[in-house]
This record gives structure tokens, C-alpha cells and sequence, in this order.
């Protein structure tokens, strides 16, 4: 299983954040550099609590479960 994990600073100072299950793989970084760019000019969380400002950080990760017994 793998997952992005988002967060972006917003214009009141503070951090939203969201996950993103099983992203497509093998996407190039100009491609993902405009996706994010895209939800940060539509501010896609709700703009009372503050609007999107910029990405603070982004992480891949990646679980491998092995079943033992």
C-alpha cells in the first residue's frame, strides 16, 4: 500500500493536510509539482478556515506487510 501525505500552509499561518491512497505511480516530479500547483490556485479546502498558500511538505510511503502465520 502507498500513500502521499500533503500539508499546506494556508493564509491564517496555520496547516491543512490530506492523504492521498494508492497514487498513480511512476508520475514525473513536473507532473506532480502541477497538480499540487492546481489545488493550491483552486483552494480546495474550505476558505473560512484559510486559504491555501504554499505546500510545507510532501511525503511518498510505502507499507509492505508480509503475512508470517
Amino acid at each position: 500500500m502507498t500513500h502521499y501525505s500533503l500539508v499546506f500552509n494556508t493564509t491564517t499561518g496555520s496547516r491543512k493536510s490530506m492523504k492521498i491512497d494508492n497514487p498513480k505511480t511512476g508520475l514525473p516530479q513536473s507532473d506532480i509539482e502541477d497538480a499540487i500547483d492546481q489545488m493550491i490556485e483552486n483552494d480546495i479546502f474550505d476558505q473560512a478556515k484559510g486559504g491555501l498558500e504554499s505546500l510545507s511538505k510532501l511525503e511518498h510511503t510505502t507499507v509492505e506487510r508480509t503475512l508470517i502465520m
